[in-house]
């Protein structure tokens, strides 16, 4: 029973409601010192939410049904409001009544936990991601395809949907990550630019005061 015990405590910790703000939780402070977990979870998600569309679509209840079709209009909604932060809300909540049209109470609720953490932005942070240009469009013609494919009841096309759209988030979210570090580097450039002619005419003003 001793060797099991590390794998329980692992699966303890990431079941377990998040009462605690991601700030105050151990393993949200892990996550967050490593930065290339981002790529992580997503390499995960990709495993875990083409087989939770594939088995929603084999599985799904017509209750469950309803939820995933009230999360989309909900989603819908948001994107004609032009209102990225309720739209990020919206694509977890679709994303999670996927999972519980699974019927799979593991997946679930590791699931679950995982979007807590991605809500208080412990992976990277959604809302900038819908804020850019293009992305929201997309992600919601993706949303809108997983929703098609289990409502018709196609595990192969609903996995392939699913698997498209965190292959599609991965992509977005490395463009945007690129445009940052390029924004940082053209501002660290300007800010030595004006530190530099700064220098020069403080100098050429020491020069005229010295004549």
């Amino acid at each position: 029973m001793a060797q099991h015990r590390p794998i329980l405590i692992v699966m303890s910790t990431i079941s377990r409601p998040a009462k605690a703000e991601p700030a105050k939780d151990p393993l949200a402070r892990l996550l967050q010192a490593h930065p290339e977990t981002a790529y992580d979870y997503l390499e995960f998600r990709r495993v875990m939410a083409g087989n939770a569309a594939s088995l929603a679509a084999e599985r799904a209840t017509p209750e469950d049904l309803a939820r995933l079709r009230a999360c989309l209009e909900a989603m819908e909604k948001a994107h004609a409001l032009d209102d990225p932060a309720q739209e990020a809300a919206a694509d977890a909540e679709f994303h999670l009544a996927i999972y519980q049209a699974a019927h799979n109470q593991v997946m679930t609720q590791v699931m679950r936990r995982i979007f807590e953490m991605l809500r208080g932005g412990v992976f990277y942070d959604r809302g900038d991601l819908y804020r850019r240009r293009g992305v929201r469009d997309g992600f919601l013609r993706q949303h809108q395809a997983i929703w098609h494919a289990i409502a018709s009841g196609n595990p192969e096309v609903a996995r392939a949907m699913a698997e498209g759209h965190i292959a599609s988030t991965e992509e977005a979210l490395r463009e945007a990550q690129h445009a940052d570090s390029r924004r940082e580097v053209a501002l660290r450039r300007r800010a030595g630019s004006d530190l530099t002619g700064r220098s020069r005419t403080e100098a050429a003003a020491g020069k005229l005061v010295d004549k």
